[in-house]
């Protein structure tokens, strides 16, 4: 059977795959104030799963401030109404591993056409 991860471990994970910065806005979630926390790019009230591909690691105040707005809305809106430059090529791989998990696995039928449409969208926002 195979060894599930506390939230600790899985916040642990996605620091480490972000270089220990929040996704959407770049901060450093090493320093007291950031509040690290993870963040559901496919949001959970939208059927986005609880699942490492589903997830980024963001600063609590990007991760309120987001709420259930759709991945390739907030890049945009953090570009131009917040001067920010969010990770869309992390956030992109993401979305492409758990496209990835839901061509192989099968289920998550709600999802899939919305996965896929944000996956190439962020990634063309990635690329500029």
């Amino acid at each position: 059977m195979a060894r599930q991860h506390t939230k600790e471990d899985r916040l642990d994970m996605l620091l480490e795959l972000g270089g220990g910065m929040c996704a959407w806005c770049g901060f450093d979630l090493a320093r007291p104030q950031a509040r690290p926390t993870r963040d559901h790019i496919v949001p959970k009230i939208k059927g986005g799963p609880t699942r490492l591909e589903n997830e980024v690691a963001a600063c609590g105040a990007c991760n309120q401030l987001r709420g259930s707005t759709s991945p390739s809305q907030f890049i945009e809106r953090s570009r131009s109404e917040r001067l920010l430059e969010p990770n869309a090529a992390l956030v992109a791989d993401q979305l492409e591993s758990l496209d990835a998990a839901i061509a192989k696995e099968g289920g998550m039928r709600k999802i899939r056409d919305y996965v896929t449409r944000e996956a190439k969208r962020c990634r063309q926002l990635a690329q500029g």
